[in-house]
């Protein structure tokens, strides 16, 4: 069903307005049954016209002649009298005109027939065939009078017109009815997605990782029934990251404190290679506590999202670099608004571009707004040796190293924890991260953040 709207209120729109011209469709259908019938006035100036003449023909002396016919007879009616009986079997339409007679004249013969015969005096008619926007049907009508004599008639009737009469009827529906309709559905539309807006809005901040409070209960019972939903959802994940950061948090500290001795413990040993050895080993699982309690509570912080100018924000992590000595170049436009979460992004950012330039020396970072869907698009490059094609993924995971006796001066990025924080922050924005090596050398991190997310930038 590509041809109905994607949004609720448009679907809705489609099936109210689609609704009402199929009902009035239907019933002008309902008059296909009337189709070709004769004009209910018409059908009745014809009855009466043939009732007073047959009364006057019963009371007329049957010697005096026939010319008192002739104020009878016009363009669409011709009728004269002789004794030439016309009996014969009548369909359903026929009899039940010729019923309608006899019951209003008590008349002992009636024959009807429809269409008349093609003779001279149904010819005299013909003319009348042309009348605009009406169809014609010719009538005959056979009456017996006393002494053997008939009363003949014909007579041009218009017929009901099934299309043009249902058009007219569609017509005053549309222009009186769709008023009504539209304001109905403005009410309703809006009663509905009022609060589908405000969970679609809540959900999106807690897509982001921001704690938000709970929703209004409001709307059909169906909305209120998924509001409920979502606001038990949210306790529940709150109450689970708050419970994992507590527990992390309490294991750091019972960490700490014999470390500490240990530490002070192998400071006291005599100075040997299994001395410093030991130390390092210490410092290490140190840096790896405190790593992982920094993870943990970067993920559960509730920073806000707000609007920023994502080249600005590149350009202050590119700057940090710059001012440490490093070689990195920026391609990107003068500008990218994007709504984020600017200090989560910004660490993510820092993590991938000094991954770059531990291993590659040098960083490329290009910036671009897909042209078709509006995604931001960033790619990170370096020019080291790159990443055995299996262990693309497995780099993401905590404290995966492809190197494990590397050196770990740098604080904080030496215990595999980069890129996992990295791609977590992505991936709460609604976007991904991938990594793929480069036919002329080094590693490529791809970075999507998906247009959806950016409604403000892309109006």
């Amino acid at each position: 069903m590509k041809l109905l709207p994607r949004s609720l209120g448009g679907q809705l729109f489609v099936l109210m307005f689609g609704g009402f011209i199929v009902g009035n469709l239907f019933g002008t259908l309902g008059l296909w049954s009337q189709a070709g019938a004769l004009h209910p006035i018409a059908r009745e100036h014809a009855l009466s016209r043939t009732i007073t003449a047959y009364r006057l023909a019963n009371r007329m002396p049957a010697e005096g002649g026939d010319n008192w016919l002739d104020s009878f007879n016009t363009q669409v009616a011709h009728l004269w009298i002789d004794h030439t009986p016309n009996v014969r079997d009548m369909d359903e339409r026929e009899l039940s005109l010729a019923t309608a007679l006899k019951q209003r004249l008590n008349a002992q013969a009636v024959t009807v027939r429809m269409p008349c015969r093609r003779d001279a005096a149904s010819r005299s008619l013909a003319q009348m065939d042309n009348v605009a926007g009406d169809s014609i049907e010719c009538v005959e009508i056979d009456l017996a009078l006393d002494h053997g004599r008939w009363l003949h008639t014909r007579q041009s009737l218009p017929t009901q017109s099934l299309w043009r009469e249902g058009w007219q009827l569609l017509r005053f529906s549309l222009i009186v009815g769709i008023p009504p309709v539209l304001i109905l559905m403005y009410v309703f539309v809006n009663r509905i997605l009022r609060p589908t807006a405000a969970l679609t809005a809540a959900a999106e901040n807690m897509s982001r990782g921001e704690r938000i409070d709970p929703l209004t209960i409001q709307g059909p019972d169906e909305i209120r029934e998924i509001a409920l939903a979502f606001n038990d959802m949210q306790e529940r994940m709150t109450r689970f990251v708050d419970e994992r950061t507590r527990m992390l948090a309490a294991i750091s500290h019972d960490l700490r404190t014999p470390l500490t001795s240990l530490e002070l413990q192998a400071a006291m040993l005599p100075e040997s290679e299994e001395r410093d050895e030991m130390l390092r080993t210490l410092d290490e699982v140190r840096q790896m506590v405190n790593e992982t309690l920094s993870f943990a509570h970067q993920n559960a912080r509730g920073e806000a999202s707000e609007q920023v100018d994502l080249v600005q924000l590149m350009d202050d992590v590119l700057d940090r670099q710059r001012d440490l000595g490093h070689e990195v170049e920026l391609r990107a436009p003068s500008r990218l608004s994007y709504r984020c979460r600017p200090l989560a992004l910004k660490r993510a950012l820092s993590n991938l571009i000094e991954n770059a330039l531990r291993h590659g020396q040098r960083a490329e970072v290009s910036m671009r707004r897909d042209q078709r869907d509006g995604d931001i698009l960033i790619d990170i490059a370096d020019h080291g040796p790159g990443i055995p094609e299996h262990l693309l993924e497995r780099v993401f995971e905590p404290f995966f190293q492809l190197d494990p006796s590397r050196n770990r001066e740098d604080k904080g990025n030496g215990v595999g924890l980069g890129l996992a924080t990295a791609r977590d922050c992505i991936r709460a924005h609604g976007g991904n991260i991938h990594l793929h090596n480069r036919a002329s050398g080094g590693l490529v991190a791809s970075i999507v953040l998906p247009s959806h997310r950016d409604v403000d930038a892309m109006a």
